[in-house]
């Protein structure tokens, strides 16, 4: 069912052109009908759509119980409401957003309000998308060709001998300019796809191409719009939407097809278990979809009583099967389509197992159980359970225990790690235990004991005149080495009188002197101070001992100041924040010591260290701290940037050493210095998003030498002065 947005007001209205920015996580408001906890959702937005186009927001994803119920309550444009009754729709039960757009709307920028229900309490989110509408590009500009056809393999394959076909953007004529050219969105199977840069770039001369060895690409076609920046002659620059500017198919043999379970068991037909059937899940297929048929290439052994059907892949068994226990059988599955119309075959991708009885679910349970705050815990289901091939999963999970506590599919098995942030207190954890037969509901009452050694956070301050300190904790800057062996530093904590701590402080980069004593009192050294570099260590706070301890870690960093080469650039704060997750932009920095800014050039160049905090793979390994050197989180990253060990340009404004502009700063550049001419944000950090990571977040800090110059000469960049200015602390929490 969806619900379009009601009047709001007397004047009419019509939709021209979207442009909804990037991902946004809203939170809910406090009203009387939510409680204390926080509900949120991310709605991942659609980017600069045109007018008379239309596409979908995706379902939003969200952090709590299932929600249901969304309305659109309110539409503002421009902080004034506004009306409209046929553009936005949302769908009530999955919170997607359907939008229709018309030629005559008018530009400015749109606000969406949403609520929704969850554990039947009402949730509010003021503004939860922004549509941005801009105006369609002036007559006259086109693309050629537009449209581009090219294989998957083509795509993924790094062997620069297979060259991608490419497109251009173009004026019919010389009554207009373009001077910018930007991907505005990309559509696949009508909704946006997130990160449209991943995929397909574009230059700053119009070329527009496809990202070669993205394996994340899937087969498809794929609808582009494009946002550019035109002039008319005599006329000022203004930004405007080409829409549907091009359009790329990817196509593909299949590639794969997996059933999710890829086993399956069946009852042989008796005068207990009465007639019995079978229907296996769809199984994900990856390949193009232009012709597709599924067939059962063989069984071994051989029957004929298992179908398929030829558009969904999903398998059958009907009643009068016969089938005996103990026969197994063993199914490979052919699926051809447009690009392999003799098909591809699948070996072994399903085991179906005729069994004597499936047990129903019975006798589910799970004791009561005491657990301490901030410490691991696992419980299993009572001895006595009964049942066969059982699926396990939460029902109306509470929301303070989201992504705190974990299941087994399979086995039932509730679970926190060790360090989980749970509150003391009593819940009702309710586990559905099902299988073909039926299902039960379990309650689990865990009760989390206050730990007397618990705490959160360590804080030193800063001396840089920032606040609120906790924000900006832990840095600090100094001129000289007199002024950091002045520094004496006293921990702050949330830690509970008379509870016993350890402290240890370990050097990262530049620190080698640091001390720590057993109040948590840092000295420093002298020594340590570097002209034009930053100092960073790392601090480990345990409470209590045994089980129960508590253990904190949080980095400490230092900046030392110095005039290198008549000029001093610095940050503040130094520190830059970032969440690998999100894009993420430092302050600009106070450039003393010129009189000219505009002549100033700065570039990462060499000296990249990683220092690892809490990073660690999915298995459990942690992420190598340390150099581009084997098996360090940095080799990982410039792996995936596709960059020689030796090359600086995953962390570079630039794609040479002669100072030419990267055409593409978002694909395969982890972070640069923004050395853009005439901008606000000039000399500032920007931190790309989704880049660090590598089976995991990145945890940790990262540093490396700067050079610049101070006469425009930004091909010497290379050899300019050298310093080491900001520290990336990288962080999911941010």
């Amino acid at each position: 069912m969806k619900s379009k947005f009601k009047q709001i007001n007397s004047f009419a209205w019509r939709f021209a052109t979207i442009c909804l920015l990037a991902v946004l996580g809203v939170a809910c408001s406090d009203s009387e009908t939510t409680d204390t906890t926080r509900f949120t959702l991310y709605y991942t937005g659609l980017t600069d759509i045109g007018p008379s186009m239309s596409g979908t927001i995706a379902s939003p994803t969200y952090k709590g119980s299932t929600p249901y119920d969304f309305v659109i309550t309110n539409v503002t444009l421009n902080g004034e409401q506004y009306n409209t009754t046929e553009i936005f729709e949302i769908d009530s039960n999955t919170g997607a957003i359907t939008l229709t757009s018309a030629k005559d709307t008018p530009v400015g920028l749109f606000k969406i309000s949403v609520s929704c229900y969850s554990d039947g309490k009402r949730y509010d989110y003021a503004d939860a998308i922004e549509v941005n509408m801009m105006k369609p590009v002036p007559d006259g500009i086109i693309v050629e060709p537009n449209w581009l056809e090219t294989d998957y393999e083509n795509i993924i394959n790094n062997d620069d001998a297979l060259q991608l076909p490419t497109a251009h953007v173009k004026t019919d004529g010389n009554h207009i300019s373009i001077t910018g050219y930007k991907i505005a969105s990309v559509m696949y199977n009508n909704v946006a796809i997130d990160q449209p840069n991943k995929y397909f770039t574009i230059s700053n001369s119009g070329e527009f191409s496809i990202v070669k060895g993205n394996t994340a690409i899937k087969p498809g076609v794929y609808t582009i719009s494009l946002r550019l920046i035109t002039a008319a002659v005599d006329e000022e620059e203004e930004e405007g939407i080409f829409e549907n500017a091009i359009q790329v198919n990817i196509t593909s043999k299949p590639l794969s097809l997996v059933y999710t379970p890829n086993e399956g068991k069946i009852e042989e037909e008796t005068a207990q278990s009465g007639q019995t059937t079978f229907t296996s899940s769809v199984p994900e297929f990856v390949g193009s979809l232009e012709e597709i048929q599924y067939s059962i290439s063989k069984i071994t052994p051989a029957t004929e009583k298992i179908q398929i059907d030829a558009t969904t892949g999903v398998l059958t068994v009907a009643t009068g099967h016969q089938f005996a226990a103990g026969e197994n059988y063993v199914v490979n599955v052919k699926v051809a389509n447009k690009f392999a119309p003799e098909g591809v075959e699948f070996e072994e991708c399903f085991t179906l197992s005729t069994v004597e009885y499936i047990n129903p679910v019975a006798n589910f349970t799970y004791s009561a159980t005491k657990a301490t705050q901030a410490i691991a815990f696992s419980v299993e289901k009572a001895a006595n359970f009964i049942g066969d091939e059982v699926w396990y999963e939460f029902v109306n999970l509470p929301e303070e225990l989201k992504e705190q506590i974990n299941i087994g599919e399979r086995d039932g098995i509730i679970s926190a790690v060790q360090g989980n942030t749970i509150k003391p207190g009593t819940y009702s954890i309710q586990v559905k235990a099902s299988n073909t037969k039926n299902e039960e509901i379990a309650t689990l009452v865990l009760t989390v004991e206050e730990n007397p050694n618990y705490f959160t956070y360590i804080r030193y301050g800063n001396n840089l005149g920032l606040t609120p300190v906790e924000n900006y904790a832990n840095q600090f800057r100094v001129a000289s080495g007199e002024e950091l062996t002045a520094l004496k530093l006293t921990p702050e904590t949330d830690l509970k009188p008379g509870v016993s701590v350890k402290w240890e402080i370990t050097s990262l980069h530049q620190s080698g002197n640091i001390k720590i004593n057993d109040e948590g009192v840092i000295t420093t050294a002298s020594k340590d101070y570097k002209a034009g570099n930053c100092g960073i260590a790392l601090i480990e706070a345990t409470a209590g001992n045994g089980p129960t301890a508590v253990t904190v870690k949080t980095p400490i960093f230092f900046r030392y100041s110095s005039v290198v080469s008549g000029v001093t650039i610095e940050y503040t704060p130094f520190v830059l924040q970032a969440n690998p997750r999100k894009q993420t932009r430092s302050v600009v920095p106070v450039v003393t010591g010129t009189d000219d800014l505009s002549k100033i050039y700065l570039d990462y160049r060499r000296t990249f260290n990683y220092y690892n905090i809490n990073g660690a793979t999915s298995d459990g390994v942690a992420h190598g701290s340390g150099v581009i050197t084997s098996n360090t989180f940095l080799q990982y990253l410039w792996d995936k940037c596709e960059a020689d060990y030796s090359t600086k340009f995953p962390i570079s404004y630039y794609s040479d050493t002669k100072g030419t502009i990267k055409n593409d700063l978002t694909n395969n550049t982890l972070a640069y210095v923004d050395n853009t001419d005439n901008s606000s944000n000039r000399l500032s950090v920007v931190v790309n998003a989704n880049q660090w990571e590598h089976d995991g977040w990145a945890n940790g800090c990262f540093i490396a030498q700067m050079t610049f110059v101070t006469n425009g000469n930004v091909a010497s960049i290379n050899s300019g002065s050298q310093i080491f200015p900001l520290v990336i602390w990288l962080d999911t929490k941010f």
